[in-house]
């Protein structure tokens, strides 16, 4: 029987992602996929700014920043129409280093990943897949089978993950009911191409199109010239009515069947189809995220609708928050069991929160996307096309957009991780660290490192120094700025951040040290 620290099921972005997290802390594992290898097609395309301010962490913003598509602006087009031009560049320009939404296709994300995780030696076992496993207590022993030949093995190791997707068997070993619904629409997804001066939707921007109770987004690559559409038709039954049961299986439908659609929507002559898929699209979170030894990360956990493109930014979110603190009880056994429970437990805590959340404001978003009857209509024909430019005209509008969309928004306010605080300051343990660029520095510049930090805005003083050199804790201290007081710090403040980047307290300068070492001491952390 092989050992290692952390069994991971499923090679996705959420599974390579938790592997080279775990793999730059120290931390031993294994990850197995049932698939002969990368996915050849994808349907997530978007990668958001907050992954991106993570991906730092490991070097990778920038290869995924040269393989992808910075989207300029979108558009929005009512029954042939064009109704609405929106620029996207400065949304979030005082937000992120990374103001922008960026496409680039699963697939090929997925490859990047996998590259380097392969240029660290460590390799995804293929066609492999999870039969059970079994919750010894103090480890889990996993019965594993080669799909080529049928053999069987066993793993045993501190901890399984289950990033294995929608029908994961992690999921069903931790006895977790996957909650939620199917919407009605059925879902399409095409990667198409076709000639530039065909159609005015292949100008590198995005294109909302609404027709009749159906939209389709068009979302472009690098190629000018090739688009990701997704789209929605209602199908019909044999009888030659639309089926508005979710429950039914979907029909065969082919691209052919939606063509006369798009040609409606998009008025686009079609030159090459290199990938179509239909599928039911549905919306649930998991009532845990947590079983003993076992977790579940990703689609196992919750899946949403394709608004906004959030679901594969939540799993890797997810992959991420969990990595940090299986590494912490992994490499401190001194630990109280207490304290290492206490500390596994915020995972679900934190995010089946944000994921109950994400999945709230996407249903709400498709529904008004799709849905039938005189207010939806009212809606997609008018409010949203003739409204949106002139309320994104203000700065505030526009970041406030920015924050949902691109998950900068995310918060973990309430977590017992947090530092109780008193008053209701705009920024509070919980949140993301706020991106400040000023002449002399960027405090976002330490976050490379995995590990806690402590930043002061403000005055350094001896004895935290001291005392963060004792604890082997990272500090940095900031000359004070007032763009600094502008996104809601503080000057003469210590942010106590921990290593996914999140505010774990929030400290004067005077008497700092002991204020940090209580928070260490009152849950029983190591770092």
């Amino acid at each position: 029987m092989s050992k290692t620290d952390v069994l991971i099921i499923g090679a996705g972005p959420t599974g390579l992602v938790l592997a080279l997290w775990l793999h730059r802390q120290g931390v031993s594992f294994r990850i197995v996929d049932q698939a002969a290898g990368p996915a050849s097609n994808s349907r997530a395309l978007v990668v958001h700014a907050r992954i991106l301010e993570l991906y730092r962490q490991l070097d990778l913003a920038e290869e995924l920043l040269a393989a992808g598509y910075k989207l300029p602006a979108t558009n929005i087009w009512v029954n042939g129409q064009r109704c609405a031009h929106i620029a996207l560049q400065d949304f979030g320009r005082e937000l992120t280093p990374y103001p922008y939404m960026l496409n680039i296709p699963q697939d090929q994300h997925e490859r990047l990943l996998e590259k380097r995780l392969n240029s660290l030696e460590v390799y995804v076992e293929r066609r492999t897949k999870l039969q059970k496993f079994v919750d010894n207590g103090s480890s889990v022993t996993a019965t594993l089978v080669r799909e080529e030949d049928g053999s069987e093995m066993t793993h045993d190791a501190a901890y399984i993950v289950g990033c294995d997707g929608a029908h994961s068997e992690v999921r069903h070993g931790i006895n977790a009911k996957y909650e939620g619904d199917t919407y009605v629409p059925l879902f399409y997804i095409a990667d198409i191409e076709a000639h530039e001066q065909e159609s005015p939707l292949f100008n590198g921007e995005a294109h909302l199109t609404f027709v009749d109770d159906t939209f389709n987004l068009v979302l472009p690559y690098n190629d000018p010239t090739r688009i990701r559409l997704v789209g929605t038709t209602i199908p019909k039954g044999e009888d030659g009515h639309q089926n508005l049961d979710s429950s039914t299986p979907h029909p065969s439908v082919t691209f052919e069947d939606v063509l006369p659609d798009i040609q409606k929507a998009c008025r686009v002559q079609v030159k090459k189809v290199n990938w179509f898929s239909p599928y039911r699209s549905h919306h649930r979170v998991a009532e845990k995220f947590r079983g003993g030894r076992a977790f579940i990360v990703g689609d196992a956990a919750h899946i949403h609708s394709p608004v906004g493109g959030q679901g594969m930014n939540t799993g890797i979110m997810d992959a991420i928050n969990l990595a940090w603190k299986l590494t912490t009880v992994i490499k401190h056994p001194d630990m109280s069991e207490e304290a290492q429970n206490k500390l596994l437990d915020t995972y679900e805590t934190e995010r089946r929160a944000f994921a109950l959340t994400v999945v709230g404001a996407t249903d709400h978003g498709f529904t008004a996307l799709t849905s039938s009857g005189w207010i939806p209509h009212v809606l997609r024909s008018w409010i949203i096309p003739y409204m949106a430019p002139v309320v994104t005209k203000f700065e505030s509008v526009r970041q406030a957009i920015f924050r949902r969309g691109s998950q900068l928004v995310c918060t973990y306010r309430g977590s017992p991780l947090n530092q109780p605080v008193s008053g209701k300051d705009a920024l509070q343990p919980g949140d993301r660290l706020p991106w400040v660029k000023t002449d002399r520095s960027d405090n976002f510049s330490t976050l490379s490192d995995i590990c806690w930090q402590l930043h002061v805005y403000g005055d350094e003083r001896p004895d935290v120094v001291e005392w963060c050199h004792h604890r082997n804790i990272q500090l940095t201290v900031f000359e004070w700025d007032d763009a600094h007081g502008k996104v809601g710090l503080k000057r003469d403040t210590g942010y106590l951040l921990r290593p996914d980047q999140y505010i774990a307290g929030i400290f004067q300068v005077d008497g700092m040290a002991s204020q940090v070492e209580e928070y260490f001491a009152a849950r029983g952390l190591q770092c």
